[in-house]
C-alpha cells in the first residue's frame, strides 16, 4: 500500500478542521499558528477532543483555541521539565567526577575493573576518545595544547563531553561498589533505582523536543520500589511509570535530597491551573491536590 495523500494548504486544512466540527473564530490567527507550527504537530493536540467513535469529527463545541491552549501548556511543561532534569544531570556528573576523582584519579573512567559492563564502558570510553582526538570545545583544545601527551581529558572534562544519556548509562555499568553506593544514597536511592531513574529521565528529555503532556513513555520504564523507605506516598496508579505524573513524581524524589527549596511541583501546579488543563490526561489522579507523592 502506498501513501496517497495530497499535501494540504494551511487554508484548506482549517477548511477541513471545520467540517470535522471544529469551531474556529479567527481564520487568521487559525493559519497564523498552523503556518508557524504546522498541521501535523498540532493533531498531537487535538485527539482528546475527537469522537471516539469517529476520529475524524470532533465532539460538540471543541474550539480551535482548545487546541492552541494546549499547545502552549505543552511548551511551557516541557521547558520546565527540561530545565529541573538538567539540575540532576548537573548534580551526578559533579558527584561522578568528584567523588572517583578523589579516590581514584583523575583517570579513574579508564580502568575496566571499576566497571561491570565491559561493553558499555568500551562504547563511552571510544566517544570520549573521538571527541578528544578532534576537539570542539574550548576547554579540550587549551588542555590538549598544554598537555599534547594525553590521550584523554581528565574526568572533570571528560564527563563534560558526555550526553546525559551517556553519563547515566556510565552510572549503570559501574561496580555496585561503595562510591556508587554512596551517590546512590545521597540521592535516597539504592544504586538499581537510581540508575534506572536516570536513563528514564534522559528519554524524557529527548522527549521534550516534541510533545510531552499526554504521552507514554514506556522506553526503559524505571521500576517502582516497594520497600517502605524508598517507596512513594500517596496515590500511585497502576500506569505510574509511564505518564506525566510519575515524571513528575520522579524527578521530584531526585531534586528532594540536594535542592530542597526547589518550585518544581509548585511550578507545575501553577501552570496546569493557568491554563485549566484537564490534568488526569497527563496521568494525575482525580484527588493529586491532596494526594499527589510529593506532598508531605
Amino acid at each position: 500500500m502506498k501513501y496517497a495523500k495530497e499535501p494540504y494548504a494551511n487554508i484548506e486544512h482549517i477548511k477541513l478542521l471545520r467540517e470535522r466540527g471544529l469551531i474556529i473564530d479567527d481564520e487568521h490567527r487559525a493559519e497564523k499558528y498552523l503556518d508557524s507550527i504546522g498541521y501535523y504537530r498540532l493533531t498531537g493536540y487535538m485527539f482528546h477532543l475527537q469522537d471516539k467513535n469517529d476520529n475524524n469529527k470532533f465532539v460538540t463545541n471543541s474550539n480551535y483555541d482548545e487546541i492552541i491552549n494546549l499547545y502552549k501548556f505543552d511548551k511551557a511543561l516541557r521547558g520546565i521539565i527540561s530545565e529541573y532534569i538538567e539540575r540532576i544531570e548537573v548534580c551526578v556528573r559533579a558527584k561522578l567526577s568528584n567523588k572517583y576523582s578523589i579516590k581514584y584519579g583523575f583517570y579513574w573512567y579508564l580502568d575496566q575493573n571499576l566497571f561491570a559492563d565491559h561493553r558499555s564502558h568500551e562504547i563511552i570510553i571510544n566517544e570520549i576518545f573521538n571527541a578528544f582526538s578532534d576537539p570542539k570545545e574550548r576547554f579540550l583544545i587549551s588542555f590538549k595544547r598544554k598537555y599534547s601527551g594525553e590521550k584523554y581529558p581528565p574526568s572533570n572534562m571528560a564527563l563534560e563531553i558526555l550526553s546525559f544519556g551517556k553519563l547515566a548509562r556510565l552510572y549503570s555499568a559501574l561496580k555496585n561498589e561503595e562510591i556508587k553506593n554512596e551517590i546512590a544514597n545521597e540521592f535516597k536511592q539504592v544504586s538499581s533505582i537510581l540508575s534506572g531513574y536516570l536513563i528514564y529521565i534522559n528519554n524524557v528529555r529527548n522527549i521534550c523536543a516534541s510533545r510531552l503532556w499526554n504521552k507514554k513513555v514506556t522506553a526503559d520504564r524505571p521500576a517502582i520500589p516497594s520497600r517502605k523507605k524508598y517507596n512513594f506516598k500517596g496515590n500511585i496508579p497502576d500506569d505510574f511509570n509511564t505518564t506525566v505524573y510519575g515524571i513528575v513524581s520522579i524527578i521530584h524524589r531526585l531534586l528532594e535530597p540536594f535542592n530542597p527549596s526547589n518550585k518544581f511541583t509548585q511550578r507545575i501546579a501553577k501552570l496546569i491551573k493557568e491554563y485549566k488543563v484537564n490534568p488526569e490526561l497527563m496521568g494525575f489522579p482525580s484527588d493529586w491536590e491532596n494526594e499527589a507523592t510529593w506532598l508531605k
